[in-house]
């Protein structure tokens, strides 16, 4: 009966989706001729060599591109002995891409503090631009380049986890093309010209979901180990990256707990929680030791741009937190407005309006009205929807384009999440009850023979986990005002859970 009515469900589906007749027909001869012959691994290898390729055209062929600095990489290229060039801020910040930046201080100049996962990988970029170079300037494609060969094999690994899912070529090839389509979008691949924590957090967050999706296969004891170390090293560098990431070492830690249930063996649970006890030691060190990534003017946003502006009566929001109800006319102020109300800095605001609230008190204000968190979450899904910066421009500026200018190439998967997307939290709510209705079939939290789904669906978990905590931090340090800045991973992990249920979802209605 279960059988039957599985049957039935799928007929649905797949008359609302129905290929034309000629299409399906091509369709089975492909199969059959491909029976016997379908191997995820080598779609995920084309699709790593396309992104290569791609990448390689956006990244080192004329005119090059990258991601305009705004001025909030500073301390961390001058914590690595990278400095600008060009003098005037026009020509420093949002309007062009700059390729090649100066190791020797100025006497404006003044040393970074920063101390970072990403740190290390722009140091080691300029290291090697100086064995090669052996000169005064740095050169970033140096930095994009490590980035790429990180990259690559964290797209293989994930493209070619999920093509394990299905048996049909045409499937795999169907979830190869989606994989290929969203993450080598032009969004994500020039953040690897750039000084922005985003190339880091992209390559880790990958690794971090492909080693995860590999225990969906039973293995020997050896492969698992080496899947939590893999696991074990890019959570790591993804929660010491900012500060703002602190809080995703206790989220992969639980997630490491959890994985002891994978297989039935002593040294096993000993690595996992080896793993769990690493993973929320770095996340408290970087609490204390990384520098917070939110200034007293995010602070300002976090009460003007998040409290006030997600209350339905900002005087009696005012009251709670001791402040005169005047300052209700600060409701949707923003210091970045082209005429400011007032600006953040501004001395007058501390005696009665900044010093009566700290980022505590406004964490349980949320606490206290999750209303207004989830109106507040509901606004950061749209900005999580823009992979790319709109205030930054891609080219230089010797390209001769107008200032802040984007590249249309290879950018149909940004500019479809700008543009058509669902913007809102229903979207992600549609996401997570598909997520739950095709992954929870055999979900069992002890070792089993079948565990695919259990893993995809653990794994999924921790991605929705990852989003949401990014979004109360944001929400909670800066309001609305820096999330297009700072919501990178939140939409990273949209793409995430959108592909694997897309993936998910054509196989069960049998799309093609």
């Amino acid at each position: 009966m279960k059988n039957r009515e599985k049957l039935k469900t799928a007929g649905l589906f797949g008359r609302l989706f129905k290929l034309p007749g000629a299409i399906r027909a091509f369709i089975r001869r492909v199969n059959l001729r491909m029976e016997g012959k379908y191997s995820p691994f080598l779609l995920a290898t084309a699709v790593t060599a396309v992104t290569g390729l791609l990448a390689c055209i956006i990244l080192f062929s004329p005119n090059y591109l990258g991601v305009a600095l705004d001025g909030s990489t500073d301390e961390a290229m001058h914590a690595a002995g990278i400095y600008y060039i060009q003098k005037e801020p026009e020509e420093r910040y949002n309007n062009y891409f700059i390729k090649t930046y100066s190791t020797v201080p100025s006497g404006e100049d003044l040393p970074g503090r920063i101390r970072n996962s990403q740190e290390a990988v722009i140091r080691l970029a300029r290291a090697v631009d100086d064995l090669f170079t052996r000169d005064n300037y740095f050169d970033i494609r140096f930095l994009g380049g490590i980035y790429l060969l990180c990259y690559l094999p964290a797209v293989f690994l994930v493209v070619w986890q999920v093509c394990q899912r299905v048996k049909r070529f045409s499937e795999g090839l169907l979830i190869a093309a989606a994989g290929l389509f969203i993450f080598s979008d032009v969004g994500y691949i020039t953040y690897f010209n750039s000084f922005y924590p985003e190339a880091v957090w992209l390559v880790a967050m990958l690794y971090c979901v492909g080693a995860s999706m590999t225990f969906q296969k039973k293995r020997s004891l050896s492969k698992d180990l080496l899947s939590l170390l893999l696991f074990l090293s890019f959570a790591g560098i993804l929660t010491v990256s900012r500060w703002q990431c602190a809080v995703l070492g206790f989220l992969f830690a639980f997630y490491a707990i959890r994985l002891i249930f994978v297989r039935n063996n002593f040294l096993w649970g000993t690595a996992c929680l080896g793993t769990a006890f690493i993973l929320s030691s770095l996340a408290v060190l970087c609490l204390f030791l990384v520098p917070d990534d939110f200034s007293e003017t995010s602070r300002f946003h976090a009460m003007t741009r998040g409290v006030l502006f997600g209350s339905s009566n900002p005087e009696k929001t005012l009251h709670e937190f001791g402040i005169d109800p005047s300052y209700e006319l600060l409701t949707d102020a923003s210091a970045y407005d082209y005429l400011p109300f007032v600006k953040a800095g501004d001395q007058s605001l501390y005696h009665g309006f900044m010093d009566q609230f700290t980022t505590s008190d406004i964490g349980f204000y949320y606490l206290r009205h999750p209303a207004s968190l989830v109106q507040m979450i509901d606004v950061s899904i749209g900005a999580g929807m823009e992979i790319r910066r709109s205030t930054c421009g891609n080219y230089e500026r010797s390209a001769g384009l107008p200032p802040k200018a984007k590249s249309i190439f290879w950018s149909g998967w940004s500019t479809f999440k700008m543009t058509s997307a669902p913007r809102t939290i229903g979207y992600v709510l549609i996401l997570i009850i598909a997520i739950f209705f095709l992954f929870y079939k055999g979900y069992s939290i002890r070792p089993r023979e079948d565990w695919r789904n259990t893993v995809f669906l653990d794994m999924l978990i921790l991605v929705f986990g990852v989003f949401i905590s990014q979004s109360v931090v944001v929400i909670i340090g800066s309001g609305d005002v820096e999330m297009v800045q700072r919501m990178f991973l939140g939409g990273l992990s949209l793409d995430v859970m959108t592909y694997c249920v897309f993936a998910q979802l054509q196989h069960k209605i049998k799309i093609v």
